[in-house]
């Protein structure tokens, strides 16, 4: 190799490492490449802002065993993943929060939410303590398990059935997501 091979090499290394360095912090957020569940690690997937109207929200982090941009196949997996949260905005308050998943659970059954409202409403009452700016909030999906809802470490609910993991990650990755510029960042797109 000729010395400037070798500069230009050892360039593309440093360059390298930046640019692998920007995809891991959004808006301020560090998002590890890597989270640890029950079921194991599992790997950053895509991240990105959830944004409504003109206001940044919080930035949204998908993790899987394995990278994948089908979102069906996503959806559909009975396999460990999760979708963590880290609010960026104080305009989000836990009634904001609530609207918000409401919405999403509209959408994603296309008005037909009566078949899930116990599961929905057992969901939500994760959303009655109020929620802060730099809070985080983790929902995870174990097969057998179903979802969990923790903010900031801590459990505050449990809800079963892999048909109720299939809508909630709907919410984000669906045909009609919250936010699709958000769907598409976790997605790695």
């Amino acid at each position: 190799m000729t010395k400037n091979q070798i500069l230009f090499f050892i360039g593309f290394l440093i360059l390298s490492t930046f640019k692998s360095h920007a995809q891991t912090k959004i808006k301020g957020v560090d998002v590890p490449a890597t989270i640890d569940t029950e079921k194991g690690k599992l790997q950053l997937n895509g991240a990105g802002i959830r944004t409504k109207y003109i206001f940044d929200l919080y930035v949204g982090a998908l993790y899987l065993k394995e990278k994948n941009k089908d979102p069906k196949s996503i959806i559909n997996q009975d396999a460990p993943q999760a979708i963590r949260m880290y609010v960026i905005s104080d305009k989000i308050t836990n009634k904001k929060m609530e609207e918000t998943i409401k919405e999403g659970f509209e959408k994603a059954t296309k008005g037909n939410t009566a078949p899930y409202k116990a599961k929905i409403d057992q969901l939500m009452q994760a959303f009655k303590e109020e929620i802060h700016n730099k809070d985080v909030i983790d929902i995870t999906y174990s097969p057998g398990a179903g979802v969990k809802l923790y903010k900031n470490g801590k459990l505050k609910t449990q809800v079963e059935g892999l048909d109720f993991k299939k809508l909630l990650f709907t919410i984000w990755l669906g045909d009609d997501p919250a936010d699709e510029d958000l769907k598409d960042s976790m997605l790695g797109k």
